[in-house]
């Protein structure tokens, strides 16, 4: 089965596309033995994505991006975009929405500590960034929420590139953890599509730090 699975193209597999290889014990110890070695993460129910052992943790294989994609595909799902938007809803418990044309779809991933839910679309939802309204000075109070609302309005999303690589191979390097932050990483998103200048990146930044602080 190992060597079934490095040899297939793609990152993410069902535990259908491994059936044929063995009994249905078979397969669910191989797939236990995979996951405990690291070279299988589990993504949801029947759905596993090649992964590496990064020191205590195990990570997916393949950017945010593309494992979203292959694991769409492969549940049958279309995605709405082509070009992905990633739709914070809840920055606090790091929920990202991705919206596909299917009807009454609910099914939740879990990738590298990310939580990707796959929602059908609505005209419920895209009605309501017409309510946003932006404020004229960056707020000092329910940062988060303004961020996740402003991204939305601008129908911005954050998506991880060579770049946002490079950093964290350096800050690794230097000894130090790399911890990606929702509002941090919308930031950057909306800064990066010409949305806000560094100088309005900087206040929210500050005044969403100082929130968080203060809330412990």
């Amino acid at each position: 089965m190992r060597q079934s699975i490095q040899h297939r193209r793609g990152v993410v597999l069902t535990r259908s596309d491994l059936a044929p290889l063995g009994s249905k014990t078979q397969v669910t110890h191989a797939l236990n033995v995979l996951m405990n070695n690291g070279e299988l993460l589990r993504l949801s129910q029947g759905i596993y994505a090649k992964a590496k052992r990064m020191g205590n943790d195990v990570k997916a294989q393949g950017s945010l991006d593309v494992i979203i994609r292959e694991a769409a595909d492969k549940l049958g799902f279309q995605l709405r975009q082509k070009d992905l938007c990633f739709e914070k809803v809840n920055a606090t418990q790091g929920e990202i929405i991705v919206v596909v044309d299917a009807p009454r779809v609910k099914c939740k991933l879990i990738i590298n500590g990310k939580t990707i839910c796959f929602r059908s679309y609505s005209c419920k939802s895209a009605i309501k960034n017409t309510v946003f309204k932006l404020a004229k000075t960056p707020p000092t109070k329910g940062v988060a929420r303004y961020v996740v609302e402003l991204a939305r309005y601008y129908n911005v999303s954050y998506c991880f590139n060579a770049m946002d690589q490079w950093a964290d191979a350096v800050t690794r390097l230097a000894g130090d953890e790399v911890v990606h932050d929702t509002v941090e990483d919308l930031l950057v998103a909306l800064k990066r599509a010409g949305k806000i200048t560094k100088q309005e990146v900087a206040m929210l930044s500050v005044n969403y730090l100082r929130e968080q602080k203060q809330s412990v």
